[in-house]
């Protein structure tokens, strides 16, 4: 053993650096359970600090700075008009604008009633303010189609409000019926007037007493469509209820409660498909809800399937139950540590700055692989003179030696990886982005720990449990045949590899920018969804800029220049939610007695 060239590692042709890292490991190999012991103690204390400390903001509005021009603007804005923010819109539809109506008021009343999840209720047609004036908001020659229309069917608005029953109604019939004055067509000018809504009502009575048991009627009457004169369109069947619900950003489902109670109530009530209604909801708050869903769904997969691939690398390159298992416990021990310093830094993750385990781990398992590596290399090449000179192995030699060897082969390299790594990260930090700021100190400063656990944790553990020269393997059905494949065709791979890369470049001009930050968002779900068949409503903006002005008069300067770029389809103030021509359209509105 004295002969071997790797039983004392020589100090002498290393430099300062190199000296300093084998001491170090050599001091570790020679006190191994008492560093692993306050290496566990460590672990613990960090464990329990993270795991009563530690905070989740899921807030993506909190991952940019709050000195930037744009969250000051939002600050304003949201001061000035609050329902423009987390804000969630309840679509209402139904068969009829009148079951829609019906539904969505109902709807509209019960969320008000619930304060503690919900604020800021808004429903326009129950809206007291829109209910008395609302005809003002009507087109001057609409409200002359609807004040003509009402004197059509006035005989029939008159029977029906003196007596809205079945009662009634046969008197309508009666007088539809009954012989007097006729015009051109042979029929009473009464009878031609309420005969379209007479149909409609047959039409509706008929398909009632049709529907199977527990079915609902093919045909529904709408009193919109009867005063309108018109069939109903797609947006008339529609209503909206827009609400502020209670958030919890500190949790990975903000609006959990709110969306809950949301679908609850929609059943309670009966506004399901079966009764001929559908209840959608949209907006900024339920699409952040559910992509955190799909986050959190998919984190149990993709963190067991980088745990597994994770594990079979270790297996298939280091090929010894010992190695995998030192480097697994020195990877969840840095990982600990790391989010402790996270904790005591910062106090909290965002959705940004939590992917720091990701990195860490991708990072810290190739600092063990290359250590582990190379003490496996210094552990085979000290057997090698035993084996060439018949002696057995003792099994006393010092296990440090191989260590020290490994901390020579690697350390620098190790330390210099962890550095420029660091380095790196903390080029993150002066960004106004605080999620990625958080983020480069978070990972950068687990460089450092990764370094510090894989030069002495993971020595120590090698110690206590040495790898004896020789030992066994763990076989690799995949590794050693690649291995064979590779060094007997360089050539073929080489030329593989760059055809691959050329048909690579050869695709890039078919890559384009998509700038729409709705297609990051999963289409098939609800939230997306509904607002993609919301596209084709003239009331729904998608796509649109709140910008505050110092008065209303700013306010029309601006938008008439707004307005007049290219880039701007329209631009309102709030004067352009004030009803025109008023006198001409309260005339209307009095000589049809509304």
């Amino acid at each position: 053993m004295g002969d071997s060239p790797v039983s004392a590692v020589n100090l002498t042709d290393t430099h300062a650096g190199h000296r300093l890292l084998i001491r170090w490991v050599r001091l570790v190999s020679r006190s191994a359970l008492p560093v692993l012991v306050v290496a566990l103690l460590a672990t613990l204390g960090a464990a329990y600090l993270t795991v009563t400390r530690i905070g989740i903001n899921t807030n993506t509005t909190d991952m940019l700075s709050e000195e930037l021009a744009f969250r000051r603007h939002n600050r304003a804005l949201s001061q000035a008009f609050p329902q423009f923010t987390d804000n969630l819109t309840v679509i209402v539809e139904a068969a009829t604008p009148d079951l829609a109506e019906d539904a969505a008021a109902r709807l509209a009343a019960e969320i008000g009633a619930r304060p503690r999840l919900f604020r800021d209720v808004f429903y326009a047609q129950g809206d007291p303010f829109f209910r008395r004036n609302g005809l003002l908001y009507l087109e001057l020659d609409e409200l002359d189609a609807l004040g003509d229309r009402l004197a059509e069917i006035q005989p029939l608005l008159a029977a029906l409000g003196q007596d809205p029953s079945l009662r009634g109604l046969s008197g309508v019939l009666r007088l539809a019926l009954g012989d007097a004055d006729t015009g051109q067509d042979g029929r009473r000018a009464e009878e031609a007037a309420v005969a379209p809504a007479l149909e409609k009502l047959a039409a509706a009575a008929e398909s009632l007493a049709a529907r199977p048991p527990g079915g609902r009627p093919v045909v529904a009457m709408s009193w919109h469509a009867l005063l309108s004169g018109e069939d109903p369109d797609p947006a008339d069947k529609r209503r909206f209820i827009v609400l502020r619900p209670m958030l919890d950003f500190t949790s990975l489902e903000p609006a959990a409660q709110a969306i809950e109670a949301l679908r609850r109530l929609a059943a309670e009530l009966g506004l399901t498909e079966d009764n001929g209604l559908r209840v959608r909801l949209t907006g900024e708050a339920v699409m952040f809800q559910e992509e955190l869903g799909s986050v959190r769904d998919g984190m149990g997969l993709a963190g067991l399937l980088s745990a597994c691939l994770v594990f079979a690398l270790l297996v298939l390159g280091l090929r010894s139950a010992r190695l995998v298992g030192a480097t697994l416990v020195t990877l969840v021990m840095g990982l600990i540590w790391t989010a402790a310093f996270a904790t005591l830094a910062i106090g909290e993750l965002n959705l940004i700055s939590v992917a720091f385990a990701v990195l860490f781990i991708g990072l810290s398992v190739d600092f063990g692989i290359h250590f582990t590596l190379r003490y496996r290399e210094a552990v085979e090449a000290r057997a090698a003179p035993e084996a060439n000179s018949g002696e057995a192995n003792s099994g006393d030699a010092d296990p440090g030696d191989a260590l020290a060897e490994a901390a020579r082969g690697v350390g620098g390299a190790l330390t210099l990886c962890a550095v420029a790594a660091a380095i790196g990260f903390f080029a993150f930090l002066p960004t106004a982005y605080r999620g990625v700021s958080e983020l480069g100190l978070i990972a950068g400063v687990g460089m450092f720990i990764a370094l510090f656990a894989n030069l002495t944790v993971l020595p120590a553990i090698l110690s206590l449990m040495p790898l004896a020269p020789g030992g066994r393997v763990l076989h690799s059905p995949l590794g050693d045949p690649v291995q064979r494949l590779v060094a007997r065709h360089p050539r073929r791979v080489i030329g593989g590899a760059l055809a691959l890369g050329i048909g690579a470049a050869a695709l890039l001009p078919f890559a384009w920018f998509d700038d729409d930050p709705l297609n990051l968002r999963d289409p098939a779900s609800e939230s997306v969804a509904t607002l993609l068949d919301l596209f084709d409503d003239p009331r729904v903006a998608p796509y649109s800029a709140e910008v505050l002005a110092r008065d209303l008069a700013a306010g029309e300067a601006l938008a008439a220049r707004l307005e007049a770029l290219p880039e701007v389809g329209s631009a309102r103030v709030l004067s352009d939610f004030l009803p025109t021509e008023q006198d001409d359209k309260l005339a209307i509105i009095e000589e049809m007695g509304v």
